[in-house]
């Protein structure tokens, strides 16, 4: 069919084609409703510019479980880059050799991945590799998605996000007119009619322009249907075999199943049902394969899957291709065989919401295997649960394999499972649990004798002893494992135990980095990626309670390239939550409510917890309505964990807020707080001096006798001009306005008034323009707001919302746009309406057409 009204995407294209061969590569986002055009815009993109770049293409499927990188292994490749993905790579293998293929000249080369709202875990991190550097490449990445199957949150969403911006370019076709379906639908004399059955969806315009004339078919489904039943025999089953494979069919498959499939082919490729390629058979289209297998009976479906399967089983193919098919034939068998071995594989890949779910049917299948595989099949999807975010499931299922263990009398087995309820139980917040369970899970190793098992233990609660501030335990539990775990050449145990000793001994003296940094070498020696981060992490942690924004952030970016390039994501949300602490203290309060309301929705549990604290500080600042409802939900949450590090900061905000607020100090949270974490863990540490600096300002003196970071020592000798001084030569302005409202003298006060202002700190500016009229001091008038690029002061990111908003887009298509939650639109959509002075959307939008920086005119 005749491509109409895509001269602007088309041109569009070109122009990121032209700055890609001068080095200047981008993101095409191309997006829309099923059948708009999105495949058949790329196709043609293709044929202009066929001779000036290198096009390489791939498909995600739409199995029930997407094969790892499923659309890069369907690239004509050759050479480093298809041996390491025939090999099974390492991911990280796998994207620096994808990013020198695309580094490659003279001609600029053109990757296109088709219906990423498919991807798996694995093409997402590609994805994120590629769009995050494509900008210095020669190169252009095109993606095809279908609008409204990213949800905000999601992984792609996320990895979208990352990288849109600056170098990306957003395409979304438009329905053809009713002018574009006239002109397609000439001769037919129902033009009108097409146009009100299609509102002018190009495949839909297309399947009732090429059904019989006359009256219009009440669906375009019907319309598919019909013509498929207008084939004969022999075709009309290949049609209904091909239907059955999602994206396309192999010949090899055809060959085992129908021989005679090419001379049947040659009536559906005319009718252009079908595609006839080089190695595969394809529908022009995936919802006309979506008519026809959803004609087909269902016992019928079964059939040609079961016929699919024992192809695909004889030749050894993709499992997780075998699985899809077992699971549509009903065939338990196939899945119990297949599903741990998919997983396994999608495991190596990083695709791990992939493994989730084929360990997830294995799992309904659990009575089928014996117990010892039983249990390590539990074992296997607990983890994985845990990775892709799922505790509950996580938790249910080691309980599981722990009752399998003990029921069979392996000891070995049982502390094994015990120590990983600990680390899971930690990972929810339960800090109680963690301790009990990594105690029990020694009590059971210990009496058979040295083992790796132990060593494991032993650092398991050196871990939880240096997370809740016990030194002295953390150290000896440390230097029982690498006892242990050298001499039994455990290296992965050796870095874990380095790393947790290490941060004890940068808690006690902040400069003593040399422990924390063997952990980190040791960690990239033995190949952990996962203690390199948290060694990272732990830097980037304690530098941020030390009060050294600099250093924490050198180390903070250090950790979450290294998290990414080896995927480590439970840590690279920590990490990504800590880098919104800092820019909440830097006062950059937009950035940071972008990154930990990312990680609210899609963090693990100990990073959605310290997401949550971060996004409290904002509210408590900030002066929000909700602020007191998240302050009990952040003390609640930190209380169970048990740990000082998450019970300070939320001590902190109790008490800023009685300061700013006027109510009164939070005595009873203090005596709470003792009580919890213990009197010995709040002696020394960053952390520990930051809850008596406060407990200081709160009227409080706590035994602390370890190292402070100086605004720390300051406040607890109720030095708050020293304290202001040294949050002021740190950056933290709020922090250092804060200790001025605690001054009596007038150049103290003005100046923390200017900063409240200056931040919209309105209950701060409220505490201190009370302080001034008490001391009859005078005060400084508001500063009419400083010129910008906006005469409303609105951020750019709100300049984006406003004229999505003249649009007429609703919140949920406005989140989808801009990859935010919908909860981040809510709020900047109340942030418009206050700087615009309006009362309702329409009102904004009204406003929008006047306004300068979203392309209206002022009045």
């Amino acid at each position: 069919m005749e491509l109409l009204e895509r001269e602007g995407p088309l041109e569009a294209l070109a122009q990121a084609l032209e700055d890609a061969r001068e080095g200047r590569g981008s993101t095409v986002l191309v997006t829309g409703e099923p059948g708009i055009g999105k495949s058949a815009l790329v196709s043609q993109f293709m044929r202009d510019h066929g001779e000036r770049a290198r096009f390489l293409t791939g498909t995600c499927d739409d199995l029930s479980v997407p094969r790892p990188l499923g659309p890069l292994r369907d690239l004509a490749l050759t050479g480093e880059l298809a041996d390491a993905l025939r090999s099974e790579a390492p991911p990280h293998r796998i994207h620096a050799l994808l990013l020198d293929l695309l580094a490659e000249r003279p001609r600029p080369t053109v990757l296109i991945l088709e219906d990423v709202h498919w991807a798996d875990d694995a093409t997402i991190d590609v994805i994120t590799v590629i769009g995050r550097r494509i900008a210095r490449l020669p190169a252009l990445l095109v993606l095809t998605y279908r609008s409204g199957e990213v949800e905000p949150g999601d992984p792609l969403a996320t990895a979208l996000d990352a990288i849109r911006g600056g170098t990306s370019v957003y395409l979304r076709p438009a329905p053809l007119s009713r002018s574009a379906v006239t002109t397609l639908a000439r001769g037919r004399g129902d033009a009108e009619q097409i146009f009100a059955a299609t509102g002018g969806n190009p495949f839909y315009v297309g399947e009732l322009i090429r059904s019989s004339p006359g009256a219009v078919p009440p669906s375009v489904a019907g319309a598919v249907v019909g013509r498929a039943s207008r084939l004969p025999e022999s075709s009309r089953r290949l049609v209904e075999l091909v239907a059955m494979v999602p994206t396309r069919m192999p010949t090899w498959i055809l060959d085992a199943i129908m021989p005679e499939w090419a001379e049947a082919a040659e009536e559906p490729e005319r009718r252009e049902l079908l595609s006839v390629e080089p190695g595969s058979v394809r529908f022009r289209h995936e919802l006309a394969r979506t008519a026809i297998r959803s004609s087909v009976p269902g016992a019928r479906r079964r059939g040609l899957h079961e016929d699919i399967l024992r192809a695909l089983v004889d030749g050894g193919a993709d499992p997780a291709e075998i699985v899809h098919h077992a699971a549509e034939a009903g065939n338990v068998d196939a899945l119990v065989a297949y599903t741990p071995v998919a997983a396994r594989r999608a495991t190596s890949a990083a695709s791990y919401r992939e493994a989730y779910s084929h360990l997830h049917l294995a799992v309904e299948f659990a009575d089928r295997y014996p117990p010892g595989e039983r249990g390590a099949l539990l074992e296997e999807f607990a983890w994985t649960a845990y990775v892709v975010g799922r505790l509950e499931e996580a938790l249910d299922a080691i309980d599981l394999a722990v009752a399998i263990a003990d029921e069979s009398g392996d000891r070995m087995a049982l502390g094994r499972t015990t120590r990983i309820r600990s680390r899971l139980h930690w990972y929810a917040g339960d800090g109680s649990a963690a301790w009990r369970e990594a105690e029990s899970a020694v009590q059971v190793l210990e009496p058979l004798g040295p083992s790796v098992e132990l060593a494991r233990a032993y650092s398991g609660l050196a871990q939880l002893a240096m997370l809740s501030a016990h030194d002295e335990e953390a150290l000896e539990w440390g230097r029982r494992a690498l006892e242990l775990a050298v001499p039994l050449g455990a290296d992965d145990v050796r870095a874990h135990a380095l790393v947790s000793m290490g941060v004890v001994r940068m808690q006690r003296s902040v400069d003593d980095t040399a422990a924390l940094l063997e952990g980190v070498e040791a960690g990239m020696a033995a190949g952990e990626h996962h203690e390199v981060v948290r060694g990272l992490l732990g830097l980037a942690y304690t530098d941020l309670q030390a009060m050294r924004p600099a250093a924490s952030l050198e180390f903070c970016e250090r950790g979450r390239r290294y998290a990414e390039t080896h995927q480590v994501d439970t840590l690279l949300a920590y990490l990504n939550v800590i880098l919104a602490w800092l820019r909440l203290r830097a006062g950059d309060w937009e950035e940071a409510e972008h990154l930990a309301l990312v990680e609210l929705d899609t963090g693990a549990s100990v990073s959605r917890l310290l997401a949550q604290t971060v996004l409290t500080e904002l509210a408590v600042r900030r002066g929000d309505s909700d602020a007191a409802e998240r302050l009990t939900a952040a003390a609640d949450a930190a209380e169970r964990t048990g740990e000082i590090q998450r019970l300070g900061p939320v001590f902190e905000l109790q008490v800023e807020r009685a300061l700013t607020g006027g109510g009164p100090m939070p005595a009873a949270r203090l005596a709470r707080l003792i009580e919890v974490a213990g009197a010995e863990s709040l002696r020394s540490g960053p952390e520990a001096a930051r809850v008596a600096a406060w407990a200081a300002v709160a009227g409080e003196r706590l035994a602390f006798d370890g190292e402070a970071p100086p605004a720390y020592a300051a406040m607890m000798a109720g030095d708050y001009a020293t304290a202001a001084r040294h949050f002021g030569a740190a950056g933290w302005t709020y922090d250092e306005a804060l200790m001025r409202s605690l001054l009596d003298d007038e150049a103290s006060l003005t100046e923390a008034l200017r900063t409240a202002r200056a931040l919209s700190a309105e209950p701060l500016e409220r505490r201190v323009l009370a302080r001034m009229r008490e001391a009859g001091l005078p005060i400084p008038r508001a500063p009419k707001a400083a010129p910008s690029a906006d005469p409303a002061g609105l951020t750019p990111r709100q300049l984006e919302v406003l004229g999505l908003l003249a649009d007429g887009s609703t919140n949920a298509e406005i989140a989808e746009r801009l990859f935010l939650s919908p909860r981040t639109v809510e709020h900047h959509v109340e942030a418009i309406l206050g700087k615009l002075g309006v009362s309702s959307r329409r009102e904004a939008a009204r406003l929008a057409g006047e306004h300068p920086m979203t392309g209206g005119s002022p009045a």
